[in-house]
């Protein structure tokens, strides 16, 4: 070789090697510079949320604050098809290459410098995931150097993490259009599956979007999309992924896609957890709700809005619970979220309004708790009380009218608020305040000198998730649990507020149609094909209506109104939310398969009552009815109020009470004195059978206290006495002795019965001998004349 050959191929060895160490040591430089992509693998700006039901179906997909709403996924969850096709489209040597693929470079060059245009990129997979990184989904310049420093940063990450990782990051972050990032929310949204149940087709016509999602936009240019999705396929089979009939099945298959919709249901709550910070980027939160039933009572607040469009109505709120987990199962939080002129974001599940009469039954089960019993008579009369300030209230009736003696579950399911401040006047209203927030109205942070008497008719403020967690509580036989309103809400132990049989007690005066005649004025629109116990309330000024009720298995709470606080026209918490109400209750129950009783049977005992007094029949009572009580508050004394009467002008009703009178009437304590005034004026009587209803100070002889009524008891032989009989003594008697305790009435003779039998009568003082006969026996003694009032004691003793 000659030498100048020689010098010029050493120099130009040196040259080579020279700009080489310094391109490489520039390149190192740049790489040390450009670090790693600005943001995370782990950033979340891509991801929305999804909201499903208890069934996983979407109640709402949430966008990221770009608009984006992408699902991560796994690799093995996005499926071979898409995958195969994605590589084929963008980075067919991914898994070969650094970050930096010099043939796609040189072929991109070729390409260009041959149309004079620029052709195709030359961009790797990775290179492409740093672009998306660094730009956080938003579009930026980028000059030469830009494009230097993400190639040298996918360099840098190729060393960082693996190619796995990197494709998996890349997938979802693809953009896909219409917001749709990832291949999750695309396979879904287009066609309504999977990813990785997509077919051939499905996949290369989503694996073309990514390269310009405007410009192919699938719906209003599909048939831009077809025309790559085509030269994506032959491609696929070019490189081996596709067998000649599975290419010519996959172009032959039409492509279908969905409407692009997106599911709004239960905005109130969705907007409530995200409030609450509860939805967390690229997750998916399963709420308790069903989304059937949510449809049909977002459905069925419309219609019964629109039957009561002119008595100045026009928002509704609804809740459905399931009792035996808390479960909200339904939750509508306005008539119409996207109406300003209703103000239908206002959530009226959340807000706080004036419940009516719908915390009655709270007032009453603290009372039944405390001794009171359903059948029990009160007095629905012209009241003024004192208030612990020093103030006094006189409550009225929301007709204006009074009832006089009412029992006690009459007057709750009737609505009646005299005898309810009456039982809050008794109780406290302290006590009254603690039971409520027992049950979950934490809303009511007040005291109890602040609400006064008035708490037990609503003047709090509550609200309508509270009120449903209240009768819950009640449904479940007095446990207070708290709603669930997602599937991670924890379980929590429920507490316990009344007794199972004072829940029962409440129950059963809230489900009896005909005690709600009175504040109904007839059955109102609950007539279901089940029992349900139900209250209804209206708040004052008819700006609130309430109807609020449960079977064993769910309880429904409605509120009707105007989320401004504007009145209605008179519209009542029967005739506003009770026709929704029943509506919504028929929907919820519609997939229970078997209805349990509403209490257990056991709980509460038959005994038969005065239908007036609602005390155990006396002997001047005409009429008896069967009532439920509680086994451990059956009332002992009977019926006070009606009483036998004889003739006598001297007294000032011409009449004298008298064990042995001929007649009856009924007598009432003081506290009737002035509605028996307005009752009986004229001289007339109220009573069905004409008796006269008289004041107690106008018949002498009468004390309506209980311990007025005599105790006759047997006081001989004692109470679990044994007998040993004489074998040599053929016929052997005992003597049993009766006392009269409590009165001077003279009884006359008394009957001795013995294991039920009578075995004999004796006047005053009241011995008799009886058989002895070997066993265990119980001898009662009772008055020869039926009619004379008395409590009876018996005792036992055994013969041996």
């Amino acid at each position: 070789m000659r030498p100048r050959l020689r010098r010029w191929l050493l120099g130009l060895s040196l040259g080579t090697v020279a700009i080489t160490a310094v391109t490489c040591g520039t390149w190192s430089m740049i790489r040390a510079r450009a670090g790693e992509p600005s943001a995370a693998l782990s950033d979340t700006w891509h991801e929305g949320h999804r909201v499903l039901d208890r069934r996983g179906r979407l109640l709402r997909e949430l966008t990221s604050d770009l608009g984006l709403r992408g699902q991560p996924r796994d690799l093995e969850d996005i499926g071979p098809r898409l995958l195969a096709a994605t590589l084929v489209s963008e980075d067919k040597t991914f898994f070969a290459h650094d970050g930096l693929d010099p043939q796609a470079i040189a072929r991109a060059l070729l390409q260009s410098v041959r149309h004079g245009r620029l052709v195709s990129g030359a961009s790797t997979i990775t290179q492409q995931l740093v672009k998306m990184l660094d730009a956080r989904g938003q579009a930026r310049a980028r000059g030469l150097m830009d494009k230097l420093f993400e190639v040298a940063r996918a360099q840098n990450l190729e060393e960082l993490v693996g190619k796995d990782e990197i494709l998996l990051a890349y997938l979802n972050r693809l953009p896909y259009g219409h917001g749709l990032v990832g291949p999750e929310t695309a396979a879904r949204n287009y066609f309504g599956v999977a990813p990785r149940d997509l077919s051939w087709a499905q996949a290369a016509f989503l694996a073309v979007l990514p390269r310009a999602p405007s410009y192919l936009d699938p719906y209003a240019h599909p048939e831009r999309v077809l025309l790559r999705q085509r030269a994506l396929l032959g491609a696929l089979r070019d490189a081996g992924e596709l067998t000649e009939r599975e290419h010519d099945r996959a172009v032959a298959e039409p492509i279908e896609l969905r409407p692009l919709t997106r599911p709004f249901f239960a905005p109130h709550l969705v907007d409530a957890l995200r409030l609450e910070s509860r939805l967390s980027p690229g997750t998916a939160t399963t709420t308790t709700l069903d989304l059937d039933l949510q449809r049909d009572i977002e459905g069925a607040v419309r219609v019964h809005l629109a039957a009561i469009a002119d008595r100045g109505a026009s928002d509704a709120a609804v809740l459905v619970v399931d009792n035996d987990t808390g479960d909200v199962l339904a939750y509508v939080g306005s008539a119409d979220f996207h109406s300003d002129e209703i103000s239908g974001q206002v959530d009226m599940v959340r807000a706080r309004r004036q419940p009516g009469s719908t915390l009655k039954p709270f007032v009453y089960g603290l009372a039944f708790a405390a001794g009171h019993h359903g059948p029990e008579l009160t007095a629905d009369v012209p009241t003024t009380f004192q208030e612990a300030g020093g103030g006094s209230y006189t409550p009225e009736n929301f007709d204006r009218g009074f009832e006089g003696p009412i029992p006690l579950r009459e007057a709750l399911a009737g609505s009646l608020n005299i005898p309810a401040v009456r039982l809050a006047a008794e109780l406290g209203p302290a006590a009254v305040l603690r039971t409520l927030r027992d049950l979950g109205l934490r809303s009511l942070d007040r005291d109890a000198d602040h609400y006064g008497l008035a708490l037990a008719l609503g003047s709090g403020e509550v609200e309508l998730r509270e009120l449903a967690a209240a009768y819950v509580a009640l449904a479940r036989g007095g446990e207070s649990v708290a709603l669930r309103f997602t599937t991670t809400d924890p379980v929590a132990a429920p507490t316990r507020v009344f007794t199972p049989d004072v829940a029962a007690l409440v129950t059963e005066a809230l489900a009896d149609p005909l005690a709600r005649v009175r504040g109904l004025h007839g059955r109102g629109p609950f007539a279901l094909a089940y029992p349900v116990a139900v209250k209804t309330g209206t708040s004052s000024g008819y700006r609130d209506t309430w109807t609020v009720g449960y079977t064993r298995e769910r309880t429904v709470a409605v509120w009707l109104g105007n989320a401004d606080g504007s009145p209605t026209a008179r519209l009542t918490g029967a005739s506003g939310a009770g026709p929704l109400f029943a509506d919504v209750m028929r929907r919820a129950m519609a997939d229970v398969p078997q209805r349990r009783p509403l209490w257990e049977p056991e709980l509460l005992v038959d005994v038969e009552v005065c239908p007036l007094s609602g005390a155990p029949v006396g002997p001047a009572c005409d009429e008896r009815v069967h009532r439920k009580f509680a086994k451990e508050h059956v009332p002992k004394d009977t019926c006070a109020y009606h009483v036998h009467v004889r003739p006598d002008r001297s007294a000032p009703a011409g009449l004298r009470c008298d064990a042995r009178g001929p007649a009856t009437a009924v007598v009432f304590p003081p506290e009737y004195d002035e509605w028996l005034a307005l009752k009986t004026v004229g001289g007339g009587s109220p009573d069905l059978h004409g008796r006269p209803w008289l004041p107690r100070a106008r018949v002498p002889g009468c004390d309506q206290r209980p311990a007025a009524v005599p105790l006759l008891r047997v006081v001989a032989p004692a109470p679990g006495t044994v007998f040993a009989l004489d074998p040599r003594r053929d016929a052997q008697t005992i003597e049993v002795r009766a006392e009269l305790d409590g009165s001077g009435v003279d009884f006359g003779p008394l009957a001795f019965l013995v294991d039920g039998r009578e075995v004999g009568r004796s006047d005053w003082p009241y011995k008799l001998k009886v058989a002895a006969e070997p066993g265990d026996h119980e001898v009662l003694a009772r008055p020869a004349d039926p009619r004379l009032p008395v409590r009876l004691e018996s005792t036992r003793f055994s013969v041996r």
